[in-house]
């Protein structure tokens, strides 16, 4: 067996060490195991030709197109739309990912989002730079207020248990037969977003990117939500409508928005959001941990027992579905 990992060299926070390549080759000592990096293409497509489980971070991964020799991809990232190219979409190849892993480091990048508005926090922060003494009388708590969590995955139910820590009223929207965990108060199948959207002071979008959740957050969705309600998205930029949601904000339809995740990322410079007084921006980081790559190689390194044990993936994806 020939195991290729690939690694962008730009991505500090996601950097597969001899340590962790030691620990897949403890699995497979009679294997190969191949490190490279990304942007030298011409080793990339090298080892490629040989290999039988190709591995990496999702943007560091080469869209397959021949797919006669690999038997298993797997994404070191949650999403994998950028390997389900239409050729391995068809194929036998099997998709694995790390879902899962972020549901910690993201939960608490939430819930510090939640407590910016709450407690007001980046007023505070722009008179702490203005040297201006001047007690806030809008501050409000967490507790007793309604988080909507849209997709309880992984991150979506780490999310929701915090949040009912705090004394939140939590409820949720996945899809129907999941079971609804005790610190979750509501659990609305899918078709009853709108029913659970009215009752929300902060709205989670936790969900992944597919054909059934492009833009499913736009203007009718903005109209349905409190005017005091804020939206929070740190699943996939895509499924926000993102002109819609300036213009919402710009209207007051809803009162602010925290956002992890874009339709196109670096963010341009020309969009309104970034000067926005209602709306607080981080650069795709809310999964970023020094715990990151231990987490997803041993995710990793579960799947490949699995796989040599002829068993299914824990972490299979479903590549139709996207996720």
């Amino acid at each position: 067996m020939k195991i290729l990992l690939v690694q962008d060299p730009t991505r500090l926070h996601h950097v597969i060490t001899q340590k962790h390549v030691q620990q897949i080759q403890s699995i497979v000592p009679q294997g190969e195991v191949v490190l490279v990096s990304s942007d030298d293409e011409e080793k990339v497509n090298r080892h490629l030709e040989g290999a039988d489980v190709l591995a990496g971070t999702l943007w560091s991964l080469p869209e397959i197109r021949d797919t006669k020799n690999l038997k298993w991809i797997h994404s070191f990232s949650a999403g994998v739309e950028h390997v389900l190219t239409p050729e391995v979409r068809n194929s036998d190849v099997i998709v694995g990912n790390v879902a899962g892993i972020h549901a910690t480091p993201i939960a608490e990048h939430i819930i510090a989002f939640l407590l910016i508005f709450t407690r007001r926090l980046r007023d505070s922060f722009i008179s702490q730079q203005r040297k201006i003494w001047q007690k806030d009388n809008k501050l409000t708590e967490l507790k007793d207020k309604t988080v909507l969590i849209v997709g309880l995955g992984h991150i979506g139910s780490e999310t929701a248990r915090l949040a009912s820590a705090f004394g939140a009223r939590v409820i949720a929207v996945d899809r129907a037969g999941k079971e609804k965990p005790d610190f979750v108060s509501e659990l609305y199948p899918s078709g009853d977003l709108k029913k659970a959207l009215p009752q929300a002071d902060f709205v989670v979008l936790t969900l992944p990117y597919t054909e059934e959740t492009h833009h499913l957050f736009d203007m009718e969705k903005f109209r349905i939500m409190k005017q005091s309600a804020v939206l929070l998205n740190v699943g996939r930029g895509k499924v926000v409508h993102e002109q819609e949601l300036i213009d919402a904000l710009r209207q007051k339809m809803i009162a602010g928005a925290a956002l992890d995740v874009f339709q196109e990322e670096p963010l341009s410079q020309e969009s309104s959001l970034w000067g926005m007084e209602n709306v607080v921006i981080t650069p795709h980081q809310s999964g970023i941990s020094e715990k990151y790559m231990d987490r997803a190689v041993e995710v990793f390194c579960e799947n490949l027992r699995a796989y040599l044990a002829g068993e299914r993936l824990p972490n299979l994806v479903d590549k139709q579905r996207g996720y």
